[in-house]
């Protein structure tokens, strides 16, 4: 059950760092 609910943690934290990665580059991309 916990590592569970840790599994669900990092994928949760992966998904947001990966939304948050896309609009970083999205920034870049009106910088340029």
């Amino acid at each position: 059950l916990c590592s569970k609910a840790n599994a669900a943690d990092v994928t949760r934290a992966g998904l947001e760092l990966k939304a948050l990665i896309d609009q970083m580059r999205e920034q870049v991309q009106n910088i340029e």
